[in-house]
């Protein structure tokens, strides 16, 4: 499973529940709104990435230990992604494994809980990374900082 978990340490959570309910409910609005951003982002990242890797055409399947090819693709040919590149979709099942959750005011959750999610982000011992959580998580940081700002500003006006 695949997890990216938007939340501060204790201690500030503790800090901001202390600082009144109108800054914890301003910062769970930037915790919430940032989670459900790169909810989106991933997603787009596996829809819409490039995809330069190999074209299958055909599906194979092993029989008495020798791959067979069974015949042309349902779908037509599969443009995979390349090492590096954010997975391509084929079947759509990791786009709609990408859920949201929220474990309290200042806690959300964004993940996946495939198995090979975690293979796709991190590789395998016969497969190079293809990482699609990760970057969506930096390319976020800046943005997240910035909501975390403006609550504060609200909560204290």
């Amino acid at each position: 499973m695949v997890t990216i978990t938007l939340s501060g340490g204790k201690e500030l959570q503790a800090a901001l529940k202390a600082m009144g309910p109108k800054l914890e409910a301003e910062v769970g609005k930037a915790v919430t709104g940032t989670a459900l951003e790169l909810q989106g982002d991933v997603k787009k990242r596996i829809q819409r990435g490039p995809k330069t890797g190999a074209v299958y055409d055909t599906i194979f399947r092993t029989i008495n230990g020798r791959v067979v090819p069974m015949g042309p693709r349902p779908g037509g040919p599969h443009q995979a992604s390349a090492p590096g590149e954010s997975p391509a979709s084929d079947t759509g099942r990791l786009t709609g494994s990408i859920f949201f959750d929220t474990q309290g005011p200042l806690t959300a959750t964004v993940g996946s809980r495939l198995v090979y999610a975690l293979w796709l982000e991190y590789g395998t011992s016969r497969m190079a990374a293809r990482p699609y959580f990760r970057p969506a998580v930096e390319a976020m940081r800046a943005k997240f900082v910035k909501r975390l700002e403006a609550a504060v500003r609200r909560a204290t006006q």
